[in-house]
């Protein structure tokens, strides 16, 4: 068996493994884009209600009132720093998978090019062989 063929096989694997990296991206991205989206419509509804509570203050509000707004924007406040950190954290995962899938398509690539200079040094030594041939049968000829 010819080296070229033997490296198929693993060529595959590696091409397999590249897929799963590059799917695992996809969906890391995916993951991201949802949080950041999470991120931006908490940030929207705080801004929304900043706006409803100055109106608010302007009309005139009781002391409960103006309590239970400003106990409102602090979880609102809360929930957006802890978005941020998932945000982070998914941003950080988004990386790595990137790196991952970087690295075997890197390996992929190599792959194929050893599996491209095998098979041009085959075709070759082919083209090599089928001239002595032809140079054999032309010598037997004269």
């Amino acid at each position: 068996m010819v080296s070229s063929k033997r490296f198929q096989p693993v060529q595959r694997v590696v091409a397999s493994r590249e897929q799963e990296a590059a799917r695992a991206l996809g969906s890391s991205r995916h993951r991201m884009q949802q949080q950041e989206s999470k991120l931006d419509e908490l940030k929207q509804f705080h801004k929304e209600y900043l706006a409803r509570f100055q109106d608010a203050a302007q009309s005139g509000i009781s002391a409960t009132q103006l309590q239970e707004y400003r106990a409102f924007l602090g979880k609102l406040e809360r929930a957006i720093q802890a978005q941020e950190k998932i945000v982070s954290t998914t941003l950080s995962e988004c990386s790595e998978c990137k790196q991952k899938w970087q690295h075997k398509h890197m390996r992929t690539q190599v792959m194929g090019k050893v599996i491209a200079r095998y098979q041009d040094s085959e075709h070759k030594q082919a083209e090599s062989r089928e001239q002595k041939e032809t140079d054999d049968h032309n010598q037997r000829v004269r």
